[in-house]
């Protein structure tokens, strides 16, 4: 009787740690892990020594042995190097609102026949031929799209249809058909066990994408360690909280006559940020520590990656932050930039 008792206990026991290992803060959600990834790997990076120095880079692109990096302060903003030579081909897209201009670009797509680029504070996606745009000093587009609303971020392909980051506290995404026209609103924000008004959702809740251009779009929130993947028309299909289970906290505030949301102090911290697609698959940066604890830094030194439903791969351990990253999916390299102590290119070999 005694022995049937404890085993009872025991097994009471470990349905309870089973359960609230299992119990997440939001609706709709799984927990995950680091237990939940197939490996971690250390990886140790080599500093990419260019003929010409890279100057400040806030973003950059691998495609075949070509990396692009985006430099808003500079007159042309998108400088070209050959990874195999380590000189600059060029620089293109000048800074300026004139047809073939832009002011904050980024290059949102890119294959063997075309690249596109995304303005988002001109709302303007110039598309120009790939081949062109390598070899050509002043490359023309081939086609201009106005996207008809203004959107908080990049637009990424999405089947036939673009899709962008609205200001909706209602609504995470706008979908735009070819040519530029909004035609839906769709994605829910999440929702947790911290009632968030509007404007504190929309902070608490701020977030990085990509898309596999095909059926798939991950939503990575860069103040709390959630995931979501959602289909091609802004569904729902898997939302998972960790490894380390946080939501921050916002406050709204009201200072004469604009409305928003602050940092809770001591109540926030970095999370997911610069998602990208590679292949079949999507590789993110994670944070995870807070400005108030010692040694923080806004640089990433974990890279976890999923397949296109969101199962949990692979993580990897980077011996230098990064802020954002590329990946050479054929050389199975990722570069990142790192500005600690002068900016430069780190590559990582992940085989």
């Amino acid at each position: 009787m005694k022995r049937s008792m404890i085993t009872t206990c025991i097994f009471t026991l470990l349905l309870t740690f089973s359960s609230c290992k299992e119990a997440s803060r939001f609706e709709n959600s799984s927990v995950i892990s680091r237990d939940d990834f197939s490996k971690i790997r250390e990886l140790t990076g080599i500093d990419v020594q260019f003929e010409d120095e890279v100057l400040r880079p806030t973003g950059l692109r691998v495609f075949e042995d070509l990396l692009f990096t985006i430099n808003t302060r500079e007159k042309q903003m998108i400088h070209i190097y050959d990874l195999k030579s380590k000189q600059k081909i060029g620089e293109r897209i000048s800074m300026g609102q004139g047809p073939t201009e832009m002011v904050d670009p980024s290059i949102v797509k890119i294959d063997d026949v075309s690249i596109h680029l995304y303005d988002m504070v001109t709302s303007k996606l110039l598309e120009f031929s790939t081949k062109d745009f390598i070899e050509n000093s002043n490359p023309q587009p081939l086609r201009t799209v106005k996207i008809e609303k203004p959107t908080a971020g990049d637009v990424y392909r999405i089947g036939d249809q673009w899709v962008g980051a609205g200001f909706n506290p209602s609504s995470q995404f706008v979908l735009f058909d070819a040519n530029g026209r909004a035609t839906q609103e769709v994605g829910a924000y999440p929702v947790s066990d911290i009632a968030f008004s509007d404007q504190e959702k929309i902070e608490a809740y701020r977030f990085s994408f990509t898309t596999n251009a095909k059926d798939k779009i991950l939503v990575c929130y860069n103040w709390t360690d959630l995931i979501d993947v959602l289909d091609k028309d802004g569904k729902l299909e898997k939302r998972m909280h960790g490894p380390s289970h946080f939501i921050s906290e916002f406050k709204e505030r009201n200072e004469g006559g604009m409305r928003g949301a602050s940092p809770v102090k001591d109540k926030t911290r970095d999370a997911f940020y610069s998602p990208i697609s590679v292949g079949d698959d999507f590789f993110v940066l994670y944070n995870g520590r807070a400005e108030h604890e010692e040694g923080y830094s806004i640089l990433a030194n974990e890279v976890f990656t999923f397949d296109k439903d969101g199962n949990p791969k692979d993580i990897y351990t980077l011996d230098q932050g990064v802020f954002a990253i590329a990946v050479d999916s054929k050389n199975k390299t990722l570069y990142g930039i790192c500005n600690t102590p002068e900016f430069h290119i780190v590559a990582y070999e992940y085989k």
